[in-house]
Protein backbone atom coordinates (compact mmCIF):
# COMPACT_ATOMS: atom_id res chain seq x y z
CA UNK A 1 0.00 0.00 0.00
CA UNK A 2 1.61 3.23 -1.07
CA UNK A 3 2.05 5.96 1.95
CA UNK A 4 0.87 8.67 1.12
CA UNK A 5 2.63 12.39 1.06
CA UNK A 6 1.87 14.44 3.83
CA UNK A 7 -0.54 17.20 2.59
CA UNK A 8 -1.03 19.89 5.05
CA UNK A 9 -4.76 20.17 3.25
CA UNK A 10 -5.53 16.84 3.93
CA UNK A 11 -4.33 16.35 7.77
CA UNK A 12 -7.04 16.39 10.37
CA UNK A 13 -6.60 16.40 13.76
CA UNK A 14 -6.27 13.46 15.90
CA UNK A 15 -8.51 15.39 18.29
CA UNK A 16 -11.25 15.55 15.75
CA UNK A 17 -13.70 13.36 13.87
CA UNK A 18 -13.77 13.28 9.80
CA UNK A 19 -16.85 15.37 9.55
CA UNK A 20 -14.83 18.33 11.26
CA UNK A 21 -13.31 20.59 8.86
CA UNK A 22 -10.04 21.75 10.37
CA UNK A 23 -8.46 25.13 9.74
CA UNK A 24 -5.04 25.32 9.29
CA UNK A 25 -2.51 26.72 11.19
CA UNK A 26 -0.55 27.85 7.83
CA UNK A 27 -3.94 30.18 7.33
CA UNK A 28 -3.06 32.09 10.22
CA UNK A 29 -4.69 30.33 12.98
CA UNK A 30 -5.55 27.16 14.67
CA UNK A 31 -9.10 27.55 15.12
CA UNK A 32 -10.66 23.82 13.97
CA UNK A 33 -14.31 25.05 13.14
CA UNK A 34 -17.61 22.75 12.58
CA UNK A 35 -19.57 24.01 10.17
CA UNK A 36 -22.47 25.69 12.74
CA UNK A 37 -23.21 29.35 12.87
CA UNK A 38 -21.37 29.94 16.33
CA UNK A 39 -17.96 28.33 14.78
CA UNK A 40 -17.39 28.89 11.48
CA UNK A 41 -17.16 32.66 10.07
CA UNK A 42 -18.80 31.56 6.83
CA UNK A 43 -21.95 29.92 7.69
CA UNK A 44 -22.42 32.68 10.19
CA UNK A 45 -22.16 35.17 8.01
CA UNK A 46 -24.57 33.35 5.32
CA UNK A 47 -26.84 32.71 8.08
CA UNK A 48 -26.86 36.58 9.30
CA UNK A 49 -27.16 37.89 5.86
CA UNK A 50 -30.37 35.50 5.41
CA UNK A 51 -31.61 36.88 8.79
CA UNK A 52 -31.01 40.16 8.00
CA UNK A 53 -32.65 39.41 3.19
CA UNK A 54 -36.29 38.30 5.55
CA UNK A 55 -36.58 40.71 7.83
CA UNK A 56 -36.20 43.62 5.19
CA UNK A 57 -38.39 41.71 3.04
CA UNK A 58 -41.14 41.97 5.35
CA UNK A 59 -40.58 45.22 6.20
CA UNK A 60 -40.56 46.31 2.44
CA UNK A 61 -43.38 44.26 1.62
CA UNK A 62 -46.13 46.62 2.39
CA UNK A 63 -44.35 48.94 0.16
CA UNK A 64 -45.17 46.26 -2.56
CA UNK A 65 -41.71 45.90 -3.27
CA UNK A 66 -39.67 42.52 -2.91
CA UNK A 67 -35.86 42.43 -2.04
CA UNK A 68 -34.62 42.29 -5.64
CA UNK A 69 -36.52 45.26 -6.45
CA UNK A 70 -35.29 47.17 -2.97
CA UNK A 71 -31.46 45.89 -4.99
CA UNK A 72 -32.51 47.59 -8.15
CA UNK A 73 -33.79 50.58 -7.00
CA UNK A 74 -30.96 51.07 -4.14
CA UNK A 75 -28.38 50.62 -7.03
CA UNK A 76 -30.49 53.20 -9.39
CA UNK A 77 -30.58 55.49 -6.35
CA UNK A 78 -26.74 55.57 -6.86
CA UNK A 79 -26.82 56.16 -10.37
CA UNK A 80 -29.32 55.90 -12.46
CA UNK A 81 -29.77 55.26 -16.18
CA UNK A 82 -27.88 51.88 -15.64
CA UNK A 83 -28.76 49.24 -18.27
CA UNK A 84 -30.10 46.39 -17.64
CA UNK A 85 -27.61 44.40 -17.78
CA UNK A 86 -24.91 46.19 -15.29
CA UNK A 87 -27.92 46.19 -13.23
CA UNK A 88 -27.79 41.91 -13.37
CA UNK A 89 -24.09 41.88 -13.26
CA UNK A 90 -24.13 44.14 -10.01
CA UNK A 91 -27.15 41.95 -8.26
CA UNK A 92 -25.46 39.10 -9.53
CA UNK A 93 -28.90 37.68 -11.39
CA UNK A 94 -29.55 36.67 -14.81
CA UNK A 95 -30.51 38.90 -17.54
CA UNK A 96 -33.27 37.36 -17.81
CA UNK A 97 -33.94 37.45 -13.86
CA UNK A 98 -33.70 41.07 -14.29
CA UNK A 99 -36.37 41.58 -17.03
CA UNK A 100 -38.49 40.02 -14.54
CA UNK A 101 -37.60 42.56 -11.67
CA UNK A 102 -37.64 45.43 -13.66
CA UNK A 103 -40.98 44.36 -15.09
CA UNK A 104 -42.37 44.39 -11.62
CA UNK A 105 -40.94 47.91 -11.13
CA UNK A 106 -42.14 49.34 -13.92
CA UNK A 107 -45.80 48.01 -13.61
CA UNK A 108 -45.70 49.56 -9.99
CA UNK A 109 -44.69 52.96 -11.72
CA UNK A 110 -41.26 53.39 -10.39
CA UNK A 111 -38.94 52.89 -13.20
CA UNK A 112 -39.30 53.42 -16.83
CA UNK A 113 -37.00 51.46 -19.15
CA UNK A 114 -35.73 53.71 -22.54
CA UNK A 115 -33.35 52.45 -25.12
CA UNK A 116 -29.77 53.30 -24.90
CA UNK A 117 -28.74 55.93 -27.18
CA UNK A 118 -25.34 54.55 -27.86
CA UNK A 119 -26.43 50.71 -28.19
CA UNK A 120 -29.80 49.76 -29.94
CA UNK A 121 -29.87 46.49 -28.11
CA UNK A 122 -29.78 47.84 -24.17
CA UNK A 123 -32.33 49.33 -22.32
CA UNK A 124 -31.28 51.36 -19.34
CA UNK A 125 -33.84 52.25 -16.79
CA UNK A 126 -34.48 55.33 -15.22
CA UNK A 127 -36.05 56.41 -11.67
CA UNK A 128 -39.96 58.01 -12.10
CA UNK A 129 -40.66 60.69 -9.89
CA UNK A 130 -42.54 57.68 -8.12
CA UNK A 131 -39.62 55.94 -8.13
CA UNK A 132 -37.44 58.79 -5.91
CA UNK A 133 -40.53 59.06 -3.83
CA UNK A 134 -40.22 55.67 -2.71
CA UNK A 135 -36.57 55.83 -1.09
CA UNK A 136 -37.48 57.56 1.96
CA UNK A 137 -39.93 55.34 3.12
CA UNK A 138 -38.26 52.10 1.54
CA UNK A 139 -34.73 53.56 3.47
CA UNK A 140 -36.66 53.68 6.41
CA UNK A 141 -38.36 50.38 6.78
CA UNK A 142 -34.51 49.07 5.60
CA UNK A 143 -32.88 51.29 8.11
CA UNK A 144 -35.45 49.74 10.57
CA UNK A 145 -34.10 46.25 10.58
CA UNK A 146 -30.00 47.26 11.09
CA UNK A 147 -31.25 49.52 13.78
CA UNK A 148 -33.64 46.36 15.40
CA UNK A 149 -29.85 44.10 14.81
CA UNK A 150 -27.67 46.88 16.15
CA UNK A 151 -29.22 46.86 19.04
CA UNK A 152 -26.68 47.19 22.41
CA UNK A 153 -23.69 47.50 20.04
CA UNK A 154 -21.42 50.64 21.04
CA UNK A 155 -21.11 52.74 17.93
CA UNK A 156 -17.16 51.54 18.38
CA UNK A 157 -18.55 47.72 18.15
CA UNK A 158 -20.23 48.65 15.24
CA UNK A 159 -17.15 50.05 13.64
CA UNK A 160 -15.55 47.01 14.45
CA UNK A 161 -18.27 44.61 12.70
CA UNK A 162 -17.87 46.78 9.53
CA UNK A 163 -13.89 47.06 9.71
CA UNK A 164 -13.53 43.39 10.24
CA UNK A 165 -16.14 42.70 7.67
CA UNK A 166 -14.50 44.55 4.60
CA UNK A 167 -11.21 42.90 6.01
CA UNK A 168 -12.48 39.63 5.25
CA UNK A 169 -13.75 40.55 1.91
CA UNK A 170 -10.42 41.89 1.09
CA UNK A 171 -8.64 38.57 2.01
CA UNK A 172 -10.80 36.76 0.02
CA UNK A 173 -10.62 39.13 -3.11
CA UNK A 174 -6.65 38.25 -3.09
Amino acid sequence: MAKRAKDPVNRRSASRSPDHAVWHSYLGTDHVPTFSADQHVGTALRETFHAFAHAVADNLRPLELTLNMWFVLRSLWEIDGRTQVDLASKLEVTPAAMVGIVNGLEAAGWVERRRSETDGRAFRVFLTPMGHKVRTKASGQALQVDAKALRGFSVAEVGTLLDLMRRLRTNLSD
